[in-house]
């Protein structure tokens, strides 16, 4: 198992480190979650990605979809930018709106249930001497210091969002949200975009928390199928986190993200009836230096 898996640990190893730009099935597996997860167009009308946003909470970063506690989301979280290879949306100099929402559980009418704003900081920056670009808020005004969440016990899953938006020179923050040390409340977040002026959004990731065992009916999701994407119509994938043969020629099924309360059953489904070669490359390409080293230090 060992001999298997070395090859590609230390591909991995070399490979999170060395890129510095998102490729094209990131960003479509990006776009793929927030669609399987309805954040879109439900919570936002259109989504694009220029580049990847990466968040760390303290335990590294966190895969786009993934549920985690109250606990593992208590502090505010390292936010960094990883753009597409042929990216001109970042420029010294450029502001910019971060922004994390509780979109509530799937299935929300989002035009008619405010959302929580839980992190709202207008005039941050993109550090863009050399890709990725960490988030800098020298300058930055703090109108909601970040909260972290705190979802109805029973009400399921909700998807919080964290949005980094283009603050154009003709921004102008709506009176009730242009001071610094706003309390977390509710808000229609594309009301605040269209009345603040705000730019495209550039750069998107979500992560999930459940508080208790739902009292109530929630739609499921299921996860991406990387197969699916239109990126991955070569025979090799590139991707920040490593370059590993394409699952659907190699003769297994990959999922992409974990959206909704089914999204574990079918990525572990697809695991499964996958060969141990195609298991090892894809888990190889998630788990980065830390995860990598780890690995070797348990299967030793």
């Amino acid at each position: 198992m060992l001999a298997l898996l070395l090859p590609f640990l230390v591909l991995a190893a070399a490979q999170s480190t060395a890129n510095s730009t998102a490729s094209t099935v990131d960003l479509e597996g990006v776009e793929a979650n927030f669609a399987q997860a309805q954040l879109v167009p439900e919570l936002l009308a259109t989504f694009s990605p220029s580049g990847l946003l990466d968040a760390d909470f303290g335990n590294g970063s966190i895969s786009v979809g993934v549920a985690l506690t109250q606990d593992d989301v208590a502090s505010s979280p390292t936010l960094t930018v990883v753009p597409a290879s042929n990216a001109t949306a970042f420029a010294a100099g450029d502001l910019y709106t971060i922004i994390m929402t509780d979109a509530n559980p799937v299935g929300t009418d989002e035009s008619t249930t405010a959302q929580t704003r839980h992190w709202l900081v207008n005039s941050a920056s993109l550090d863009t001497a050399a890709a990725p670009y960490a988030v800098n808020w020298t300058g930055s005004t703090s109108i909601t210091e970040y909260a972290g969440p705190g979802p109805a016990s029973g009400s399921g899953a909700h998807r919080y969002a964290l949005l980094v938006y283009v603050q154009p020179s003709t921004f102008a923050a709506p009176a009730n949200l242009s001071t610094a040390d706003t309390a977390l409340g509710t808000w229609f977040l594309s009301e605040y975009v269209a009345d603040a002026g705000l730019g495209d959004l550039l750069a998107a990731t979500y992560f999930t928390v459940e508080n208790g065992v739902a009292t109530v009916s929630v739609e499921s999701t299921t996860a991406v199928d990387s197969s699916t994407l239109a990126g991955y119509a070569s025979t090799t994938v590139t991707s920040t986190t490593g370059t590993y043969t394409n699952a659907a020629t190699s003769g297994a099924s990959a999922t992409s993200g974990a959206s909704g309360a089914s999204a574990s059953s079918a990525a572990a489904s697809a695991s499964s009836s996958s060969s141990s070669t195609s298991d090892a490359r894809r888990l190889s390409a998630g788990l980065g230096v830390a995860g990598a080293a780890a690995l070797v230090a348990l299967v030793l």
